[in-house]
Order: C-alpha cells, then sequence, then structure tokens
C-alpha cells in the first residue's frame, strides 16, 4: 500500500507548477478581490496546492477587472 501510494505521488509531483505554468489567468500570478477591488500578488501553484487567498470574507478571484466587465451583459437601451 505505502509503495503504490509512493509511486502516485511520483507521478503528480510538480503538477500543481505545471497546472499555473499553462494558464495565462495563473500564471500571471495576480488576484482580485470582486468585492473592494483590491489586488495580490500570489504564488499561483502554491494556492493551488494549499488554498486561494481570501479578501473581505470572500474568495479572490483571478479574473481582472477588465475581464469580468467584459463578461458583464450590457444594456442596450
Amino acid at each position: 500500500m505505502a509503495e503504490k501510494l509512493s509511486r502516485f505521488a511520483t507521478k503528480f509531483a510538480g503538477v500543481h507548477d505545471r497546472l499555473a505554468s499553462v494558464h495565462p489567468s495563473l500564471a500571471r500570478g495576480q488576484v482580485w478581490c470582486r468585492a473592494c477591488g483590491a489586488s495580490q500578488r500570489v504564488n499561483a501553484a502554491g494556492a493551488l496546492r494549499s488554498g486561494w487567498p481570501k479578501c473581505c470574507g470572500y474568495t479572490m478571484t483571478i479574473d481582472s477587472p477588465e475581464e469580468r466587465a467584459a463578461l458583464e451583459p450590457r444594456d442596450e437601451r
């Protein structure tokens, strides 16, 4: 059993680093608070491993304010 667990751990070692480096929003290493707009530099691989930063009681987002604005519906009156 311990040998299987060791093989599993070895096989997936570095997966967080790889994920953080290939996704553009993660690779930039910055998160934003949707409530107050604060931003923070992060080690994305570390955050994937141990938890994402929080601000104003909420989990911060990897989506920049500009990216969020582009996704919001526009009022077409």
